[in-house]
């Protein structure tokens, strides 16, 4: 019986401390970037080898435009997420449209949210139509080369189709507040999608 009411009293406990550390996680609103944000990451970034991004533009035509070399990424200024990545001359890289549905703000723990989109990349020259369905599971430290950070946790299940070929991918995203962007993303099927962040700078 001494065992039973230990096990009660740990339950307990710890059901008691979970709510308080939701309560330390409040929602986390859209990010407010300015021009002259620079994110630099370890390797990549979505697959394009090019480190150092820095914003150029913000809302043109509903994208705010960073730029690493020859590269312009265009992230949706509604949402915060990635519409596609092209060179100067216009031709798309990547692309997912009309949008990846990878964030929803504000941001909270257990919030739930699903999207499609028609996505495009020039390397391999694959089509690809998905629906992703996210979580945000956790406010949890997590530690990338720019370095400690808490962050949200974010985990995406994305269906996808590419006739005659059909499956399911997994990734994972930590979304850091205090920067207003995703430090490091995880993908168990393809890891040229993978990218941290090694530093960042703001004007």
């Amino acid at each position: 019986m001494r065992w039973m009411r230990y096990c009660v009293i740990a339950l307990a406990g710890v059901a008691i401390e979970a709510p308080a550390l939701a309560a330390d996680a409040p929602p986390a609103e859209k990010p407010v970037p300015k021009v002259g944000d620079v994110l630099e990451y370890t390797k990549r970034f979505v697959t394009i080898d090019c480190k150092r991004w820095e914003i150029k533009e913000l809302n043109r035509d509903g994208y705010n435009v960073s730029q690493c070399g020859d590269n312009l990424a265009y992230i949706d200024a509604q949402t915060a997420t990635i519409a596609r990545i092209a060179t100067l001359s216009g031709s798309n890289l990547i692309e997912f449209k009309p949008r990846a549905p990878t964030l929803a703000f504000p941001l909270q723990i257990g919030k739930k949210w699903e999207g499609d989109y028609e996505g495009y990349r020039a390397s391999n020259r694959t089509h690809w139509k998905s629906h992703v369905k996210c979580q945000a599971k956790s406010f949890e430290p997590v530690k990338v080369a720019a370095g400690d950070f808490e962050a949200y946790r974010v985990e995406c299940e994305d269906a996808w189709e590419s006739t005659p070929f059909h499956g399911f991918s997994d990734s994972v995203y930590w979304y850091a507040p205090k920067l207003g962007t995703v430090v490091k993303s995880t993908n168990n099927s393809q890891s040229d999608f993978d990218f941290e962040l090694a530093s960042y700078g703001r004007p």
